[in-house]
């Protein structure tokens, strides 16, 4: 029988809906995303609260409702962004007084006053920073605020810089000593995929040399079209870790574990366009059927490897010598290659090898001298691939 006002639906249908519902909650909330959450509430939360009293009562201020605005402000910032937005925000502030004072000054308030003085404080924000977003919004609320309390309050301006410099170090503060994780746990979260999909890659590269397979070779190609996006995120991920180790004293011993996640990612973009230009002469290989020396798929092989060493030498803070010994084999085994008969693409491919030999070497904090001398002086060997 249906459901009065259900439409006809039974009620198995909503308890099925309900059966998948549940689930998805229940692993969102096991996820860290809820901890992230609370943290972000909480910081905000206290930093306001603090602002405010130390604004209205330690300083003196008048109703400081500024102070806890910017001490949101800065928290809500981007995750490595938040030292520039902070600086933004106050130059916003000072902007937006400078502008309302002049235009007040010579075409007194009012309804029209209050556009034109609003418009233009904007106007020079846009032409000072583009479309940065802290700059451009409190140059356009503290022209605002002037505008129109001009006729009512006078002496605004000491007042308003005050809260702005106050609540954004307030801010600050929060973020760096309400941080109980540990900042290195999203650089690991966000540098899993772009280790893992890049020498999936790689290795599926390998895997379409040996098999003369022009359609893994595209899929491969495929695959590390989404490199950048894992990149950007890697990348978000270590400038939030900076910001946290720099200014929080107790995860100042993170900084060495910091410092080599950003060189050796820092010299992974090169490597990366290494690995593109590569998978691309490889399709184009094998498109033309130009003879493949066997050792080539396992230099390729050799390389994929030889990143997946270094994600573990990162995450462990510590080199293992596994890295070094990888790419050296990679560019051994290509040197081995190129004294084969081959045809155009295959030597462009056995170059890209050892030029993304050399750097994976650099992102293994081998100077680009050694590595380029490291890596010539294997793939010049005269011995035979094991």
């Amino acid at each position: 029988m249906a459901i009065s006002g259900g439409r006809g639906r039974e009620p198995g249908h909503f308890a099925g809906r309900l059966g998948r519902v549940l689930p998805a909650v229940r692993r969102f909330l096991a996820t860290r995303q809820l901890a992230a959450i609370a943290l972000l509430a909480a910081q905000g939360g206290l930093a306001t609260a603090v602002a405010w009293i130390i604004a209205s009562d330690f300083l003196g201020q008048d109703a400081p409702v500024f102070a806890p605005v910017a001490a949101l402000a800065t928290i809500a910032s981007a995750t490595g962004q938040r030292a520039r937005q902070t600086v933004e925000l106050l130059v916003g502030v000072g902007l937006g007084i400078t502008v309302s004072d002049a235009l007040l000054y010579f075409i007194g308030s009012g309804a029209w006053q209050i556009a034109v003085v609003v418009s233009s404080s904007i106007g020079l924000g846009l032409l000072v920073a583009g479309r940065s977003g802290a700059l451009v919004s409190q140059a356009g609320a503290t022209a605002t605020l002037f505008a129109t309390l001009a006729g009512n309050q006078r002496s605004l301006e000491l007042p308003r810089i005050i809260d702005a410099a106050v609540g954004a170090s307030i801010g600050f503060l929060a973020v760096a000593l309400l941080r109980p994780f540990d900042p290195l746990r999203a650089v690991d979260r966000a540098a899993k995929p772009f280790f893992t999909d890049l020498a999936a890659a790689i290795h599926t590269t390998a895997q379409a040399l040996a098999a003369g397979d022009r359609d893994l070779a595209v899929q491969a190609m495929g695959r590390l079209a989404t490199i950048d996006v894992d990149a950007a995120r890697l990348d978000e991920a270590l400038r939030g870790a900076e910001e946290t180790v720099s200014i929080a004293p107790w995860w100042h011993h993170r900084r060495r574990r910091y410092q080599q996640y950003r060189a050796a990612v820092d010299q992974l973009g090169a490597f990366t366009t290494d690995i593109r230009i590569m998978a691309r002469r490889v399709a184009t290989l094998l498109e033309y059927r130009e003879p493949v020396p066997p050792p080539l798929h396992q230099a390729v092989d050799a390389l994929g490897d030889a990143l997946t060493h270094l994600h573990g030498e990162c995450t462990a803070a510590r080199a293992s010598g596994q890295t070094r010994r990888a790419v050296l084999e990679a560019a051994r085994l290509a040197g081995y290659a190129s004294r084969h008969q081959t045809c155009t693409f295959g030597e462009t491919v056995m170059l890209q090898i050892r030029s993304a030999a050399s750097d994976l070497l650099r992102a293994a904090d081998i100077t680009p001298e050694e590595a380029n001398h490291l890596v010539r002086d294997a793939a010049t060997r005269p011995d035979s691939p094991r």
